[in-house]
């Protein structure tokens, strides 16, 4: 009994051993967290150049904070940028391509013109993405094709327009990028007519907010994006009643309710993949200004919270004489007078970059054009003190948290796990003291 009583007087002292380094451990990692909270936390080089907001927009007082990867807010009439944020990031477009598919094909065909669909534009779309049931062979006007792609954003359709415009996938992708080149992008590749995911098609905000703003500029286009209904009628070529309904939250009289309807909105587009997210180009017109908004790779419904705060926040801008006046100032760089031999156009002032408004007169060369090189330049100068001002939780604030927490986590197991082996020893010499209590009584008798 001596020797069994020995040996867990022994274990027991390891065990308070035990406990009491690891709860030295467990008061060293609170103590550092707590002082490592106390000490000025600075952001690295690196850090500060990364956005926290905004990258730019012409009145950061009232600019809304935005949750999408990439936004802009342009001005449809005069291409001033009202707000940007990544516009020159490489996104996914997703079915806001097909603005872009109706502008080209409206180019280089007419309303009446007779689309028959092919196996291959039936057939070469991913199974359950957006159709409305066409058939092989049979045909609808080039108006209905219009009316398919931009409510129902139907696929089959859109790839049934490339091939009777372009007389192939590839050969009308070739014109879709020599028009974003015409309207001023280098940003985007496309490589389908209706947005369906492929590594190597890309767009990026700003150019497709060149697109809107000619998609716009096109009222028949314009009044087909903005239509909530229309019904395409049986024909000998094709057999069935079709229903088309506009899916932008934002139009009044859509299908998606009443909870993010935005009475100014007067058009647009929607798309979503897995890879490019929601994706939303949006048009809307109050007192005689028409905006285009852009917003890319957000979670639904944010990309509607997003779009409606953009547009509110710009047609504010209009109502401040003083923004107004920069605005006007701005509208008149990019779009001169007729005086000069070779006046810029809208389509070669593309829109106003970050930088130029940031610094007031803008970057622009002896004749006229947006010089790349020197607005990239002063736009990351002009991001800055910007992005100084900015909240944002610095990397080292959030490494802190999460010593804090793990600091936590280690003594609640501690004292759990002391607890139980108390709980344990307790046990086991509650039956040592029995086993020794018997003995002595065997021993009595």
């Amino acid at each position: 009994m001596q020797i069994v009583w020995l040996e867990e007087q022994i274990t027991n002292k390891r065990i308070m051993k035990i406990k009491k380094r690891k709860f030295r451990t467990a008061v060293f990692l609170t103590i550092l967290s707590v002082l490592l909270q106390t000490v000025p936390v600075r952001a690295t080089e690196e850090d500060e150049q990364l956005p926290t907001g905004p990258d730019w927009a012409i009145d950061m007082d009232t600019a809304p904070e935005v949750v999408s990867e990439s936004a802009i807010l342009m001005d449809a009439d005069t291409g001033v940028i009202l707000y940007e944020k990544n516009i020159h990031e490489k996104m996914y477009p997703a079915s806001v391509t097909k603005l872009l598919t109706c502008l080209v094909a409206f180019e280089h065909s007419e309303l009446t013109d007779v689309v028959t669909f092919s196996h291959d534009a039936v057939f070469g779309i991913e199974r359950g993405s957006s159709n409305i049931g066409i058939d092989e062979g049979e045909e609808l006007t080039m108006e209905e094709c219009y009316y398919a792609a931009l409510l129902e954003s139907a696929n089959e359709v859109s790839s049934g327009i490339a091939e009777h415009v372009g007389g192939s996938i590839e050969g009308f992708a070739a014109m879709m990028n020599a028009k974003v080149q015409e309207l001023g992008g280098s940003d985007s590749n496309f490589v389908n007519a209706n947005g369906l995911h492929n590594d190597e098609h890309y767009t990026s905000a700003y150019d497709m907010a060149l697109v809107g703003r000619a998609f716009v500029q096109n009222e028949v286009l314009l009044e087909m994006s903005g239509t909530p209904f229309y019904h395409i009628a049986a024909t000998p070529a094709q057999k069935d009643e079709i229903d088309l309904r506009h899916h932008h939250g934002m139009l009044p009289g859509g299908q998606r309710g009443q909870s993010w309807i935005y009475e100014y909105t007067i058009g647009g587009k929607n798309g979503f993949t897995v890879t490019s997210r929601q994706t939303l180009v949006t048009f809307a017109e109050k007192d005689g200004h028409r905006l285009v908004c852009v917003v890319m790779k957000v979670e639904k419904p944010d990309h509607y919270r997003d779009s409606t705060h953009l547009f509110d926040y710009g047609f504010a801008c209009y109502e401040d004489p003083s923004i107004r006046a920069l605005i006007d100032a701005k509208a008149e760089e990019l779009n001169p007078v007729q005086e000069e031999e070779t006046p810029q156009t809208e389509e070669q002032s593309g829109g106003l970059t970050a930088g130029e408004m940031e610094n007031g007169a803008g970057s622009l060369d002896d004749e006229g054009e947006t010089n790349p090189e020197e607005a990239d330049g002063q736009e990351e100068e002009s991001r800055e003190p910007e992005q100084k001002k900015s909240g944002g939780i610095p990397v080292l604030t959030i490494i802190v948290i999460a010593v804090v927490l793990a600091a936590v986590a280690v003594c609640v197991l501690i004292i759990y796990r002391s607890y139980r082996r108390e709980q344990e020893r307790r046990r086991r010499q509650a039956e040592i003291m029995a086993r020794h209590r018997a003995r002595k009584l065997q021993q009595a008798e």
